[in-house]
């Protein structure tokens, strides 16, 4: 079963219902996620907001496709993610998922343009390696190597990587953890571009509070489940943001 693009109908990215994620057994166990219900229209920038721990990233690790459910559902589209076996979720993840983690994990020996050309060797429908890095501001950089670039060029070459999937979903996790607020701005400022001139659905779990006014739809998490969503009526630009 091939997931390809025409399959997807509806405006619904993603749907949870009672989502659940228990990692061990008995007295050592440990509940990631306790019931989670959400709905994520497609075309939006989402932020997960919440402590460490509180269940994000195992959300997001789900939906990516990374980790499997305990209980409940979680759909792609019209895709049941929670019924997919392994083969099913390795070409989801390649066709339609694009992955930008706190660190970079570049290759030391790869200039720019090769790191992302890893990806383009295997995706569908790539977009163009030294396009990809143009796109996140990075066209004078292809033939550096990750040593010769700052923590913020690092990590929109793997914005870049992602992106050149051409990939329905990004998920971010921590995307601007390990920098400083200016270039986490020019960073997210990245991520912004990619929803609105791909129409990417982008989803980010940080705790960097001061994020979320950039976002269509703000979930907070506590404690393994979904506290409130709040939606944006007026989004801020990166550089708009007070951090």
């Amino acid at each position: 079963m091939g997931i390809h693009m025409h399959q997807m109908t509806g405006d619904t990215a993603f749907r949870t219902r009672g989502l659940t994620k228990v990692y061990g057994s008995g007295a050592a166990a440990v509940h990631a996620l306790r019931g989670v219900d959400i709905d994520i229209p497609k075309g939006e920038m989402v932020v997960l907001l919440g402590p460490s721990g509180s269940g994000k990233s195992t959300l997001l690790n789900i939906l990516g496709g990374l980790d499997d459910a305990t209980d409940g559902t979680a759909q792609f589209f019209d895709h049941d993610l929670t019924a997919m076996r392994e083969r099913e979720l390795t070409l989801y993840r390649r066709e339609h998922v694009g992955f930008v983690f706190q660190f970079y994990n570049l290759m030391p020996s790869l200039t720019a343009k090769e790191n992302v050309e890893l990806v383009t060797e295997i995706a569908d429908d790539p977009m163009d390696a030294a396009e990809a890095l143009a796109r996140v501001g990075l066209k004078e950089r292809i033939n550096h190597f990750p040593a010769q670039l700052s923590g913020g060029e690092q990590q929109r070459v793997a914005i870049a990587r992602a992106v050149a999937k051409q990939p329905t979903v990004m998920f971010c996790d921590e995307p601007t953890g390990a920098l400083d607020s200016a270039t986490g701005r020019s960073v997210l400022n990245v991520l912004q571009s990619v929803n609105q001139d791909l129409g990417t659905t982008v989803m980010i779990v940080t705790h960097a509070a001061a994020t979320a006014a950039m976002a269509d739809r703000v979930i907070h998490f506590a404690d393994g489940g979904v506290r409130e969503v709040i939606r944006n009526t007026t989004k801020l630009t990166a550089d708009e943001i007070e951090w």
